[in-house]
């Protein structure tokens, strides 16, 4: 890379991409994510449970599987109920709980009361989010997925209004130094939930009787050029690109994937409602997913290095082996600051390419392989520390992933393999000088 093109990023994406990093609502946004991981962990589960792999009435009766299958089907049909329920209250609400997560994250950052706003993010969340049914109920049609982008605006909305009032005393009541604490801030907190809760019904009166849309549906709306825009191999691409340029200056990715966050969770959400409601693992709405980028693309950690573990395992360089011994463990797992800050890479001119390149490869393979049906595409989000390739089927629950994973990994390792020779090379030079001048 020439001295100019590292000149100009260092002026203009890294002030950038720091700024990003350090911007409150998007660390409140990837930590709520990261909150939620368990419950979403949960909801692929049940969605597993409560649909069986193959339909058993496009089987022979006397196909091996039939009788599996049908027993399957009919105890979901029979008893499945309370999986049922736990699957909606889990993925099929994954909005409700974001805005919970993300309203704690920003309230503890600016030291505010984290059980009370929380809980005023999920009433405006509620007047906001859902409408009445004709038989009295309440409509939860935006608690998935697709009300995931007015979650994330309400958290922060709601806690930044809450906030403000607060600190500006309005509508407080005196109390008598007596007065527990804890009665102190409930009483204060009277006028600007009150306040606020006013608004947002209003707002909610407003979106549904004079525009005629709900306030997720208008956001979703204003949203939706822009995820057209980005959600293709081409956006997925750039965003890799873009992750890998400033981790290798030594920001962490997270200030690039936690703008993307809101939609990998959406489309993968999406995917897990259609795929829930019966349509083909090939035939889901989207590619571009949060297990397409964890599970297939960052494999052994960012970068795509678990390759680069094994082979370390066998370098000629006592230090690369020693590299390699102390990281193959984490690779497994997706975790590989060992490699980054111990081989190292970040700040390596050595390792640009490779670092940007194969994390990318990784996403446009994958990417293509689902377009074109030779993987099923992803409604399974098992974790981003899952061991190769065992996310990768949980992700998709096809066999081929299997295949496309270890081709992937091979594939790295190619692409990795003559920079890594050089560098070792460079290394067993320094390691001859060294025992020469003992």
């Amino acid at each position: 890379m020439s001295s100019n093109i590292m000149n100009w990023i260092e002026k203009t994406i890294l002030p950038f991409a720091g700024k990003i990093q350090r911007n409150r609502y998007l660390q409140a946004i990837q930590a709520g994510f990261m909150m939620c991981m368990p419950i979403m962990l949960v909801g692929s589960i049940s969605i597993i449970l409560t649909r069986p792999l193959v339909d058993y009435t496009t089987m022979a009766v006397t196909e091996s599987g039939y009788t599996f299958f049908k027993n399957w089907q009919l105890f979901i049909e029979n008893y499945g109920a309370p999986l049922l329920l736990l699957r909606s209250m889990t993925l099929y609400s994954i909005s409700l709980w974001v805005c919970l997560a993300v309203s704690y994250h920003l309230a503890s950052y600016y030291k505010m009361n984290t059980i009370l706003t929380p809980m005023l993010n999920l009433l405006m969340f509620f007047i906001l989010c859902s409408s009445k049914t004709p038989d009295g109920g309440i409509s939860n049609d935006y608690w998935g997925g697709e009300g995931l982008f007015a979650s994330i605006i309400i958290a922060i909305v709601i806690t930044e209004l809450y906030r403000f009032l607060i600190d500006k005393k309005v509508g407080t009541i005196q109390m008598p130094e007596m007065v527990p604490p804890a009665l102190k801030s409930s009483f204060s907190s009277i006028f600007p939930i009150l306040f606020i809760t006013s608004v947002c019904t209003i707002i909610s009166i407003f979106f549904n009787c004079i525009i005629g849309l709900s306030f997720p549906q208008a956001i979703l709306a204003c949203f939706h050029p822009l995820v057209i825009a980005i959600d293709n191999v081409f956006g997925l691409a750039i965003s890799s690109i873009l992750t890998q340029i400033v981790w290798w200056f030594g920001i962490h990715n997270t200030a690039i994937t936690s703008m993307l966050e809101p939609l990998m969770m959406s489309n993968y959400a999406s995917n897990a409602a259609q795929y829930a409601a019966g349509m083909p693992p090939s035939a889901l709405p989207h590619i571009w997913t949060e297990p397409l980028w964890w599970n297939f693309m960052v494999i052994g950690g960012s970068g795509a290095t678990l390759s680069v573990a094994f082979m370390l395992l066998r370098s000629k360089s006592k230090q690369l082996k020693t590299i390699g011994q102390i990281s193959i463990i984490p690779a497994l797992f997706n975790i590989n600051e060992p490699i980054i800050f111990g081989l190292p890479i970040v700040l390596n001119p050595l390792f640009f390419i490779p670092w940007v390149f194969a994390q990318t490869f990784n996403g446009i393979a994958s990417y293509i392989c689902m377009d074109i049906g030779l993987v099923n595409k992803t409604f399974i989000y098992p974790g981003w520390n899952i061991p190769t390739p065992i996310g990768q089927f949980l992700a998709t629950m096809d066999y081929r992933a299997i295949i496309l994973a270890i081709t992937l990994v091979v594939i790295d390792g190619l692409i990795y393999y003559p920079f890594l020779k050089v560098y070792e090379k460079q290394k067993l030079i320094e390691e001859t000088a060294g025992i020469s001048n003992l």
